[in-house]
């Protein structure tokens, strides 16, 4: 009876090996045909990723070389403005110096005007005293002669006349000489208001020219920034699409991180029973994870960083936990067997992917990050042996804060 039971029970084991082995060749089958296909996927997205990032360098370039004319433009305009202004300032000075001629002009025909009028009424008086002299006639000599005075009065009196005439003449001529002379630099101030008109006016035009460098300068700027702001909004869309390819790309390869998991459970769900069929099945060796990986360089660094990536607002437990998963995979043959390797490994973990890793890694992660890092890397408390971890979406696992943390055997 027993060897019966016995035979049974080889024959079920028999039996279901066979089983296991179909059903692992027939899985293996299936994740080569679907590897191609995902391969080919994830090999499309890149290409696209690629594309992208060509593009995006090229107008990064474009938009370095627009910026470099705007900036020679502005200069340009810069000195432009400052030669208009220097001569705005001349035309002003030149304009107050024709308002200063103006007024000289004004002064000396006020003056011109004093000495016509002078030069008349010496004129009229002279003719006056020449017409009363020439109606006396000859016999005024007489009368003065005979008038009953000394001769020496009659003399005075002949002295008296010849003086009033030369007296005349003498004035009459200063008074010519000054209007002379008052037109004369009249006329010089008309001529020197002329040149100063003529140089406004030459700068007036040198003005128009400077002004229109000025606008056409500016319209240039203004095309240039137009352009610019072109370049930029096609960097921002080209950097759009590398996010979106890239995130694509991540969500793929969780995908098939997924697929990987699932069909590596139900391969590891039979080997254990077959292995428990057999009874070679042990449950203590099966749970346990042991790490004994010695952090190098900046390690502890890293750790922190993508610790307060992943779980800076999660409890305390939940930054061990991460740092756990990352040792973890460390000691595991399916992941680099260093923890730069872990966390640099392609489209594993989302804030490498974004940048945000480097980000804080560069300025250091916050202190309680720091400790839990230490605590795991240093003190070796590994509370957990998971090797994976997301936020909770119904995986099966142990639930620690907003994330689910769960393994494979």
């Amino acid at each position: 009876m027993v060897d019966n039971n016995n035979n049974n029970s080889l024959k079920n084991s028999i039996i279901f090996a066979l089983f296991l082995v179909v059903m692992i060749a027939f899985t293996t089958l299936s994740v080569h045909i679907s590897k191609a296909d995902e391969n080919s996927t994830i090999s499309s997205l890149q290409s696209q990723v690629q594309n992208a990032s060509e593009n995006q360098s090229s107008e990064s370039e474009k938009a370095s070389e627009l910026e470099e004319s705007k900036s020679e433009m502005e200069s340009i305009v810069g000195e432009l403005s400052t030669e208009l202004e220097s001569l705005n300032q001349d035309i002003s000075d030149l304009e107050s110096k024709i308002q200063d001629k103006n007024t000289e002009i004004e002064t000396k025909q006020v003056e011109l005007e004093s000495a016509q009028a002078k030069e008349a009424e010496q004129y009229d008086d002279m003719k006056l005293r020449i017409q009363f002299m020439y109606e006396m006639g000859d016999n005024s000599f007489l009368d003065v002669l005979s008038d009953g005075g000394s001769f020496a009065a009659s003399l005075s009196k002949l002295e008296y006349i010849g003086d009033v005439v030369s007296y005349d003449r003498k004035m009459l001529d200063e008074y010519k000489d000054t209007k002379e002379k008052v037109e004369t630099e009249e006329l010089e101030l008309e001529s020197q208001k002329t040149e100063l008109e003529s140089l406004k006016t030459e700068q007036e035009d040198k003005q128009t020219e400077l002004s229109a460098k000025v606008d056409d300068a500016n319209n240039q700027i203004l095309k240039l920034t137009t352009d610019i702001d072109a370049a930029n909004k096609a960097i921002e869309e080209y950097e759009l699409q590398i996010e979106a390819a890239n995130e694509a790309i991540f969500e793929e390869y969780q995908r098939q991180e997924q697929e990987s998991i699932r069909l590596a459970m139900e391969s590891e769900a039979a080997s254990i029973a077959a292995a428990k069929a057999a009874g070679t099945y042990d449950e203590e060796t099966a749970t346990t994870s042991i790490s004994t990986y010695e952090p190098v360089g900046n390690d502890v660094d890293k750790l922190a960083a993508l610790i307060e990536c992943e779980a800076a607002n999660q409890p305390y437990l939940g930054k061990l936990a991460v740092g756990a998963v990352v040792v973890n995979r460390v000691a595991n043959p399916r992941f680099p067997n260093t923890l730069t390797g872990v966390i640099y490994q392609p489209y594993q973990f989302t804030p490498v992917l974004s940048g945000r890793f480097s980000v804080v890694f560069a300025r250091g992660a916050n202190a309680e990050c720091y400790k839990a890092a230490r605590e795991v890397l240093e003190e070796g408390h590994i509370v957990g042996n998971w090797i994976y971890f997301r936020t909770i979406n119904g995986h099966p696992g142990d639930i620690i804060g907003d994330h689910v943390f769960y393994y494979i055997y």
